[in-house]
């Protein structure tokens, strides 16, 4: 009875060892399957510019290109957007982002912030920037904070400066008068 418990033990490590050896041989085969970029830039900048004046600044502290998909991916990308006179109008921050180098678009992702040189602020999980449309875009859950106002809704439209924007449904709106109390 003995050897029979020793024996079941033996085969029970055995295979245990085994498929920890095959799970790690399939680990290894993912990863070596994930494509690598061809380049990998620290300190990353691109611009935007009309007539010598910069229309907007991307830059990043790290980002990896891929050529054949012309698109390069971000780590905490920074978009600045400027005034037609070369002005900071607006800084959009996010975690992550996704840039495309043949349209000049860019997707951002993961806590992104737009804040304008007026204060106001936009919040989402996710955003498209439009360079052909110079628009923002998002299919994603918005707050936008104007003084002490706030509107959230779902989906948006907007110029980089915030100055025109148009959140798409489920709005809902806190407006605050001069007396400091919501307004009705």
């Amino acid at each position: 009875m003995h050897r029979r418990i020793s024996w079941l033990c033996c085969v029970l490590l055995f295979g245990l060892m085994l498929s920890a050896c095959s799970s790690d041989t399939t680990e290894e085969l993912a990863s070596s399957n994930e494509k690598s970029p061809d380049e990998v830039f620290t300190d990353f900048v691109t611009l935007e510019s009309d007539s010598g004046l910069v229309q907007w600044k991307l830059s990043a502290p790290r980002a990896n290109r891929y050529s054949k998909e012309k698109l390069v991916l971000l780590e905490n990308p920074v978009i600045e957007f400027f005034s037609a006179e070369g002005e900071l109008q607006t800084t959009l921050v996010s975690q992550s982002g996704e840039y495309s180098e043949e349209t000049r678009d860019m997707l951002a992702f993961g806590n992104v912030q737009v804040e304008s040189v007026d204060g106001d602020k936009l919040e989402t999980d996710s955003l498209f920037w439009n360079n052909k449309l110079d628009k923002i875009l998002s299919e994603s859950f918005v707050k936008l904070t104007r003084g002490k106002d706030v509107i959230t809704g779902r989906g948006l439209e907007c110029d980089p400066n915030l100055n025109s924007v148009d959140i798409k449904r489920d709005v809902r709106a806190i407006i605050i008068d001069e007396r400091g109390e919501i307004a009705q």
